[in-house]
């Protein structure tokens, strides 16, 4: 299939982005004053962008297919503009200055659209879709980003990101962009059309209209028919008093941390709220190393509580997600949306994993007690202090789902804080045994973690089958902890468990896996 972003343009014009250029001027003169696409205007601005090229496409690929699509619902539906927009980090004034240009000068790029249906008094412009670049902080956290090629001046470039879209009220709602966003991450994305979200959720629905958006079991039977695992909770299903056991931020972060994205729909609040319901990706983090409540929850507010651990979640500030109302790459406060508002969550898995995240941790935890007793008997300075912190239950744990191979080039690449290595030979082995997927559940303390970003090992688990929060090793793989490994052995007559002990070459803190390294 053609992409759209691909396609020739029939006109190139070039505008420098300089004083007296009004971003606000231009979007209200050509664009309605749609405030999605302000934002990419802002953005692009923030990025010290120079100028940006205008062109003017012919419907292609899967817009081709939206119009069609479009038509059957709404038979008067009229085709307006398509535009393709570029944002560059130089200026130039004309297409031959611009064939100077690299893809590093490259900032994003957007598809923008316009639908006119006069039934229904309807003309409008929308994303179709567009990429800007990451904000460059390093405390601003994108897992993974996927490669988009656009062509601008006859020429094609590729630029790192996470897909944005829009809504239209035609054919899309929030949870169809919502999903095409995320989905992206995962499939070919100019193969991922609305007309395909929409049968794979007319599958479980009566009478069907795309302009209405899509119910928790609709979500379900998309993500379930493009084959992308996920893990999920419909709050409206669950009593209010029960809300608590299962936060809607355990499950964002599952998603985000690895790289394979979540939804959150919540509900609306105020007096004209009228039960309406919003639904948006999330596909970062950003990190606060100084957070007071991870440690005082411990201290002040849950004391005597059998709290088990801290989850790195609680240092996060805010997600980083879309919203197709307002634009792309937006931080939302990680408590902002409360608990009685959430009304959906789902965390996405990455091909083969089978359980997310949060079970993942739960799995690990338990495993990491039963293994106390088995590391007691050590004179390893940074073993000893483990041990005290898990016993005082402020241990901190990270999950995060790799490739086998990613988890050994870890195991290679991290040095202690001496500068010792991982002997090879065992790398080799483990790797050996290890399933194709795995979940590496990180294991720090709250002085380490969050401002040094280093751990004391790590439980990894077999992410390949499905798990429970119950301790029979059946997806124990191994752990690493300072000087040693430990590997499972089996289940004695009383189900106590039994471990092979094995030297490991890193003997005190080591560096936390960063997708990027």
């Amino acid at each position: 299939m053609s992409d759209h972003r691909l396609t020739n343009a029939k006109s190139f014009q070039c505008i420098p982005i300089r004083r007296p250029f009004s971003n606000f001027d231009y979007v209200d003169e050509n664009f309605n004053g749609q405030p999605a696409i302000r934002r990419l205007f802002s953005q692009a601005r923030s990025h010290h962008s120079k100028t940006f090229v205008v062109e003017d496409i012919d419907a292609d690929g899967i817009i081709n297919e939206e119009n069609e699509e479009i038509i059957r619902l709404y038979p008067d539906y009229q085709k307006g503009g398509l535009k393709r927009l570029t944002f560059w980090s130089r200026s130039f004034r004309n297409e031959n200055e611009f064939h100077r240009l690299g893809v590093d000068n490259l900032i994003g790029y957007a598809i923008l659209k316009r639908d006119l249906v006069p039934s229904r008094s309807y003309d409008d412009w929308h994303v179709f879709d567009s990429v800007i670049r990451k904000y460059p902080h390093h405390h601003n956290c994108m897992p993974v980003q996927t490669a988009f090629s656009v062509r601008a001046g006859g020429r094609s470039f590729d630029i790192q990101g996470v897909l944005y879209c829009q809504q239209n009220n035609l054919n899309k709602a929030c949870a169809q962009v919502a999903l095409r966003s995320l989905c992206a991450l995962h499939l070919p994305e100019a193969t991922l059309s609305y007309e395909k979200i929409n049968q794979l959720a007319a599958k479980v629905a009566g009478k069907f209209n795309p302009s209405n958006g899509l119910d928790s079991a609709q979500i379900r039977a998309v993500l379930t028919g493009l084959g992308i695992g996920f893990s999920d909770m419909d709050y409206t299903a669950l009593p209010p008093h029960e809300r608590r056991a299962f936060p809607y931020q355990k499950f964002l972060y599952a998603g985000v941390e690895s790289g394979a994205g979540a939804l959150l729909g919540f509900e609306y609040k105020g007096p004209k709220a009228k039960g309406r319901r919003h639904i948006i990706p999330f596909f970062g983090h950003t990190f606060n190393q100084d957070a007071w409540v991870p440690n005082a929850e411990v201290a002040y507010f849950h004391v005597g509580e059998r709290t088990r651990y801290l989850p790195s979640e609680a240092w996060v500030s805010s997600f980083v997600g879309h919203d197709d109302n307002f634009g792309s790459n937006f931080c939302v406060p990680r408590l902002y949306v409360t608990r009685a508002q959430a009304q959906y969550v789902a965390a996405l898995h990455l091909p083969e994993v089978r359980y997310s995240g949060v079970v993942a941790e739960a799995v690990a935890v338990e495993y990491l007690y039963s293994l106390l007793p088995y590391l007691s008997a050590t004179r390893v300075r940074w073993l000893k202090r483990l041990i005290r912190y898990a016993n005082n239950q402020q241990i901190v744990l990270r999950a995060v789902a790799l490739k086998r191979k990613e988890y050994i080039a870890h195991l290679r690449r991290i040095r202690d804080w001496r500068s010792y290595a991982e002997n090879e030979k065992l790398c080799r082995a483990i790797e050996g045994f290890l399933p194709k997927m795995v979940w590496m559940v990180e294991v720090s303390v709250p002085e380490l973690f969050p401002a040094n970003q280093r751990k004391l090992g790590e439980i990894v688990l077999d992410a390949t089958h499905s798990a429970e929060p119950k301790l029979d090793f059946s997806t124990y793989c191994i752990a690493r902890f300072p000087g040693r490994f430990m590997l499972f052995k089996g289940l004695e007559m009383k189900g106590k468990p039994n471990f092979i002990s094995m030297p490991s070459g890193l003997k005190s803190h080591t560096p936390l896996y960063q997708a990027h390294s």
